[in-house]
């Protein structure tokens, strides 16, 4: 087949309306490298969907995956009752790659994610329900601050802060201003310290005052937004837009997994990339079993806290090794359980919780179906770190205790069904990355770079979207750099 170049490929290519739109393994004895176009490293959203438009424009292109599943971080628990998401799970209304890759591939979606009870918030062990929370001795936050729920805080500063008109504003040199850690930006903003104390409390990762702000601003779905009129700061910005988003029938990995199926024995499972060499001409690839591999280019679709134990020659250098050295995972635990009775109808509290303990928060699910017989702990950053010290039996066991100090009417009507964490996982070795203060912008704009042939994929190095559009977002990106210097 003839290689497309750029412009012949988006002008044939069955994806260009959502460009336009949204602007087994190997033999381990084998004696010579496998010869291919390109490798891909890493079979997530992110590398198959570079794969996949490589190989439409007649690219030969081999995906490597470490692991025996396909999915990276889009990771659907089937063996847990109820099948929860461990990563992604909600597609928002203005993810167009992943919906026209879902109908391109025949995969089922229907309405509905993250839709939970609403909360009640324990602080020092002491359970209040959101009725009570303005009126609470508990409250220590000042003025407008105490009409707004814990889980609200940080909703309300950054959409009533928002500088930006539009979602690549944040890439643009007049925003280094702005690349401070979350916890400066809002005390700039008057935000109290008891605020600051509960926002801390909560899912920023790795923490307030590490983490740029200018991740937290590219977060925000402007569009959504102004549709909605921003009215709502209710839950973070999945959960607002949950109403108007959509989820894969039988779940998230199934996705993946049909992009894969698409590439047919393209995708390599259990190849575990050691090295990558480009000192010569070609790059050459070397697995953990010994398995190897020559490319005129490389795809590094894996998180960076993967990618660091990959030895690359010849060596990144200056700002790109210090952002793929340097930039901070947080990690993620989960504690899944079955509700056996509905413990909120004996002590009429809103079924969710927000803490102030180990616990980060407790989620009451409400099922597609209106079931309510789930529920996941989780905790994140060093909160998680803490918890997974302890043996899944401990955790398991550990979280139900935690629960039933801050909520009694919990006794002997929970049963853990799973646990899982992001930490573990050696293959993505945490759940999100975040771009750290006073370094954010440098970072984004070199994780962007080439690096000889190697070029840079993943939600690590988003422009313009999050989530899994961001991933698809970037492979699409890798795959035009190929086509230039093809």
């Amino acid at each position: 087949m003839t290689k497309m170049n750029r412009r012949q490929f988006v002008t044939n290519s069955a994806l260009a309306t959502a460009v336009a739109v949204q602007a087994g393994s190997f033999p381990q004895a084998a004696l010579a490298a496998e010869k291919t176009d390109v490798i891909v490293i890493g079979a997530g959203f992110s590398g198959l969907n570079a794969a996949m438009v490589l190989k439409d424009a007649g690219y030969k292109v081999t995906v490597l995956e470490a692991s025996n599943r396909i999915g990276g971080r889009a990771f659907t628990a089937d063996d847990i009752e109820g099948r929860p998401e461990y990563g992604a799970n909600q597609i928002g209304p203005q993810y167009a790659r992943v919906r026209d890759m879902a109908q391109r591939l025949g995969v089922g979606l229907e309405k509905g994610a993250n839709f939970n009870a609403p909360f009640s918030f324990s602080l020092d062990g002491k359970l209040i329900s959101k009725e009570d929370w303005a009126k609470s001795g508990l409250n220590k936050t000042v003025g407008q601050e105490r009409e707004l729920l814990p889980t609200q805080l940080l909703g309300h500063y950054l959409i009533k802060h928002d500088p930006f008109t539009s979602n690549e504003q944040w890439l643009e040199a007049a925003a280094g201003n702005l690349d401070v850690s979350v916890g400066q930006w809002l005390q700039t903003l008057g935000a109290s310290p008891a605020a600051l104390r509960l926002i801390g409390q909560g899912l920023i990762a790795p923490d307030l005052w590490n983490a740029s702000i200018l991740d937290k601003l590219q977060g925000i779905p402007r569009s959504f937004m102004e549709e909605t009129e921003g009215e709502s700061v209710e839950g973070d910005s999945f959960e607002q837009s949950a109403p108007v988003s959509a989820r894969v029938v039988g779940g998230t990995q199934r996705l993946p997994e049909a992009m894969a199926a698409s590439l047919g024995d393209a995708v390599r499972r259990n190849q575990a990339v050691t090295r990558i060499d480009m000192e010569g001409t070609d790059a050459q690839i070397t697995c953990l079993d010994g398995t190897r591999y020559s490319s005129k280019f490389v795809v590094s679709a894996v998180p960076l806290s993967v990618l660091r134990r990959i030895s690359i020659y010849p060596h990144l250098v200056g700002d790109q090794r210090e952002a793929v050295m340097l930039t901070p995972y947080a990690n993620t635990t989960f504690v899944y359980m079955n509700v056996k009775q509905p413990y909120w109808e004996d002590d009429d509290m809103d079924a969710s919780m927000w803490s102030d303990g180990p616990v980060n928060v407790i989620r009451q699910a409400y099922d597609y179906d209106g079931s309510r017989d789930r529920l996941v702990a989780l905790s994140t950053g060093q909160k998680a770190n803490r918890l997974d010290q302890l043996s899944p039996k401990d955790r398991s066991e550990f979280v139900l205790k935690q629960i039933e100090a801050m909520r009694p009417s919990t006794a002997g009507k929970l049963e853990v069904s799973g646990v899982h964490s992001w930490g573990s996982q050696p293959y993505q070795a945490g759940c999100s990355s975040a771009l750290p203060a006073g370094h954010a912008l440098r970072y984004a704009n070199a994780l962007v770079k080439p690096h000889g042939l190697l070029h840079f994929a993943g939600e690590h190095t988003k422009r313009l979207e999050v989530g899994m559009e961001s991933a698809m977002e970037s492979g699409e990106r890798v795959a035009f750099e190929i086509f230039d210097r093809s």
